[in-house]
């Protein structure tokens, strides 16, 4: 069988790293054509291509032949190709691509608004390639056992969906000897180019929630804040959000200003109506409590389960094993689930600016 032949498009993302690291690992089933980065015309020297190879690359990893713009990549002739360009660019980059009917995968969120992820699907429904969109979570095998435990009824009807962020302080650590006024130019921390703490973590939130529920929210309540980043006026560093799932809720939270959790998990926390479940993104465990004992601390779980390894939660192994034959892909990645996800982001998005709960629009309309 030939070699899948995948290109890199952007360095801006600090999962860039995480692509080539993925699909190296696959050496014998891809060949890397090139990469090129996606520059943004109002940036400054911080966004400069040594900088994103600097922060976002390390001089370590080695990397494929350069080309000077997308353009000249996909002339190259790429079979798939990894989007990890700032977040306003994922349209721009992904229309290229599959209006060429070249396949890529986007590094999430798939996009910040609805009418960029309409702008996706339209060139998605014009072409022959798949769009797929990575979600980290996604290969996490303690929250796809959790998935499966839900969708057998273990704990009854679920009724709620909880996320929160982990302790951080952005994708580049803020702290006192920060040059915070060059952070300020950097893509991360300006509002037009589709940074902050809402994007990069309350996303998660509302990705876990669509994925538990298996339908788009019908509404969403939102709240903004920027409590440690003056600098970057445009952002926030703190996001909330309530999103009404019509029978069950979630809270979604995406938090730049969490200096400790404090040992709370950060979910997904799944409260069903004979049970609750409880994952955390730095343990590899599921644990089920089934008891119901009022206005006391919880009883240790009735379980606790390990997950087994699943070879197949790989995002190169999944895209390898579709693009070459087939395979379906794991929800999540999906561009249908994506919209739906977006949906509630969306909506998300234009509560934190009315101050009401906004309803999801349909994204296939």
């Amino acid at each position: 069988m030939s070699k899948l032949k995948i290109a890199l498009a952007g360095l801006a993302h600090v999962h860039a790293i995480g692509f080539l690291r993925i699909f190296n690992a696959f050496k014998d089933e891809v060949e890397w054509v090139g990469f090129a980065d996606i520059p943004d015309a109002k940036g400054s020297e911080a966004e400069s291509l040594a900088c994103r190879l600097e922060k976002n690359v390390g001089s370590s990893t080695p990397l494929p032949p350069q080309f000077d713009d997308l353009t000249s990549l996909l002339d190259a002739g790429p079979e798939l190709v990894c989007i990890a360009s700032d977040n306003n660019s994922h349209a721009e980059v992904a229309e290229a691509c599959l209006l060429r009917n070249i396949s890529c995968v986007i590094e999430k969120p798939m996009a910040l608004s609805m009418s960029d992820g309409r702008r996706i699907l339209a060139a998605a429904r014009k072409s022959t390639a798949t769009c797929a969109v990575n979600w980290p979570i996604a290969w996490f095998p303690a929250f796809n056992l959790a998935k499966r435990l839900v969708d057998e009824g273990s704990i009854g009807r679920l009724l709620r969906v909880t996320y929160r962020s982990p302790n951080t302080r952005g994708p580049y650590c803020l702290n006192a000897s920060e040059d915070r006024a060059a952070l300020g130019d950097i893509w991360w921390y300006r509002h037009d180019r589709g940074g902050g703490s809402l994007a990069d973590y309350a996303g998660y939130g509302f990705t876990l929630a669509t994925w538990f529920f298996g339908r788009q929210a019908d509404r969403v309540m939102g709240l903004r804040k920027n409590f440690l980043m003056p600098f970057a006026p445009g952002i926030e560093d703190y996001s909330a959000f309530i999103a009404d799932f019509g029978d069950g809720v979630a809270h979604a939270e995406g938090s730049w200003s969490t200096f400790s959790s404090g040992e709370i998990p950060t979910g997904p926390v799944l409260y069903g109506s004979e049970g609750t479940i409880v994952c955390d993104r730095f343990t590899p465990e599921v644990k089920v409590y089934k008891t119901f004992k009022p206005y006391t601390r919880a009883l240790p779980p009735e379980e606790t389960l390990a997950p087994k390894n699943d070879p197949s939660l790989n995002l190169g192994r999944q895209m390898i094993d579709h693009l070459k034959s087939g395979k379906p892909l794991h929800q999540m990645i999906t561009l249908d689930f994506n919209l739906k996800q977006l949906a509630a982001m969306d909506a998300g998005v234009r509560s934190c600016e009315s101050g009401i709960a906004e309803k999801t629009l349909d994204p296939f309309a």
